[in-house]
């Protein structure tokens, strides 16, 4: 148990231990009240705000940021029960996304010129502004990186932030508040609310909120959308996710073997991105299953791959199990205790079971074999889900052909997770996995809006086709058409 929740506070427990580690307030109406009208005031100067004062900004943030690493690792393993270096990486990739958008920012939001066609006699072009307030829901899985991403992207582009972050894992977030608060002297661009999904529905229908970036379940991503669409807010979807792992013929077993433990296993599978279904070419299928089984059992629990942060997620992976045992062959790992679950691989499960079609969320993967690029293209496509996908192979060809085929927001040839780590490379699912993207200038983009101006360079009295030349307008246009387009 992560988190015990009473009518006032969060309870924050380690899921290694089950000790509580402290108690955080939650927000109140009247306290939301004031961060609303807080958010609002700033945004009116900070959305008008130059480039040069919001790099200002950032850049202090970020070298505080790095001055409390060893703090905000300490703190993330805390509270989530996650292996050392998986905290360290977070920090890590968090200070490269910030270092990347920072790069990004003149060139991603900077003012743009475009063709005016035929009207030599106009200047057109096109300018990023914020949407004014961003509210961002975090999740717990990532406490860090995936708050930092949309958070760091969203004060870039101009726009206040009010940020939720996850009940399960508050502790993170309060860190970064005061980091922010410490380095920046700007307390009230960034805000914090803790609470459970009540008050970040309350986040999503305010009309003090301009744009919603969510972060977490499928399920949730649905009622957060529907919510939008009756007030046509923006909305960014950052949801779950079942990523297959493609085993061509050629492949090197090794490397895919040793990729799939980690894409599937590491933070104890609780990322989006993780490998669920593995599907291996038929010629190597045997092979593949028996070096697989005898790395898995090597695999340490505790060394490893660390606690499953949230209780009720061992139950559900426990049903997901139990609905297959006596009918396909499951190899497990070594496990320690309640607080986790061991490393298990499901061999050739039927394909319309649960656990092959809804996202685990946990150190399982399915092991499927096929024989042509159109089935495992089939197979790969068929969850609905579309985050992202891996190809292991050595014939790039056909790696390309079928890649090129699945709906997923992003492809890696022979790894897995690494482009998570890319920050210029944007990063975004289809489907069941959300809408939008983050990360390089498509994440500075999706927090601003779009504005086109048009501008005369030579103002005359009256133009050839306003009221009083639009007779003669009309035969010039169509002597231009028969000359120009026939």
């Amino acid at each position: 148990m992560s988190v015990r929740i009473s009518e006032f506070e969060l309870n924050v427990y380690n899921p290694l231990t089950g000790d509580e580690i402290t108690s955080i307030e939650l927000t109140t109406n009247e306290e939301l009240d004031k961060i609303f009208s807080k958010a609002r005031k700033s945004s009116n100067y900070f959305n008008h705000s130059k480039f040069s004062i919001r790099k200002k900004i950032i850049k202090k943030f970020s070298k505080s940021i790095a001055a409390h690493t060893e703090d905000l690792i300490d703190t993330i393993c805390l509270e989530t029960g996650k292996k050392e270096i998986e905290a360290l990486m977070e920090v890590f990739i968090s200070l490269e996304h910030l270092r990347e958008s920072l790069k990004n920012l003149n060139n991603s939001l900077g003012k743009k010129s475009r063709r005016s066609g035929i009207l030599k006699t106009r200047k057109v072009w096109i300018e990023y502004e914020p949407y004014g307030v961003a509210c961002i829901i975090s999740p717990w899985n990532y406490p860090l990186i995936l708050t930092m991403t949309p958070l760091i992207e969203a004060l870039l582009a101009g726009n206040s932030v009010i940020l939720k972050s996850s009940e399960h894992t508050p502790l993170t977030t309060k860190l970064l508040k005061k980091i922010w608060d410490d380095s920046t002297n700007h307390s009230d661009l960034l805000q914090i609310v803790y609470g459970t999904g009540e008050i970040g529905r309350k986040l999503v229908n305010s009309k003090f909120t301009d744009i919603i970036c969510f972060t977490g379940s499928t399920a949730i991503g649905k009622m957060i959308a529907q919510d939008c669409a009756t007030m046509f807010k923006p909305l960014i979807l950052e949801l779950g996710g079942k990523d297959p792992l493609i085993v061509l013929p050629d492949a090197d077993l090794e490397r895919t073997i040793n990729a799939a433990l980690w894409g599937g296993m590491s933070n104890a599978g609780q990322t989006c991105i993780s490998v669920e279904h593995i599907f291996v070419h038929e010629a190597i299928y045997s092979k593949f299953i028996i070096e697989l089984s005898n790395k898995i059992k090597n695999l340490s629990v505790y060394e490893n791959i660390g606690a499953v942060t949230v209780k009720s997620g061992i139950e559900k992976m426990k049903s997901l199990i139990n609905e297959n045992r006596d009918s396909v062959d499951i190899i497990e790992g070594e496990c320690l205790g309640e607080h986790f679950f061991p490393p298990t691989i499901l061999i050739n499960p039927p394909l319309d079971s649960e656990i092959m079609n809804n996202e685990i969320f946990g150190p399982i993967m399915t092991v499927n074999s096929f024989n042509s690029e159109s089935e495992v293209i089939k197979l790969a496509n068929m969850s609905g889900y579309g985050l992202s996908a891996s190809i292991f192979g050595k014939n790039k060809q056909k790696m390309k052909f079928i890649a090129d085929r699945l709906k997923v927001g992003s492809i890696c040839f022979n790894d897995v997770l690494t482009h998570y780590g890319m920050a210029d490379l944007p990063f975004g699912g289809f489907g069941l996995s959300g809408i939008g993207k983050v990360h390089g200038k498509e994440g500075l983009r999706a927090f601003s809006m779009q504005k086109s101006y048009l501008s005369t360079k030579v103002s005359l009295k009256s133009e050839f086709w306003w009221f009083e030349k639009r007779e003669n307008f009309g035969k010039l246009i169509k002597k231009w058409i028969k000359w120009k387009y026939s």
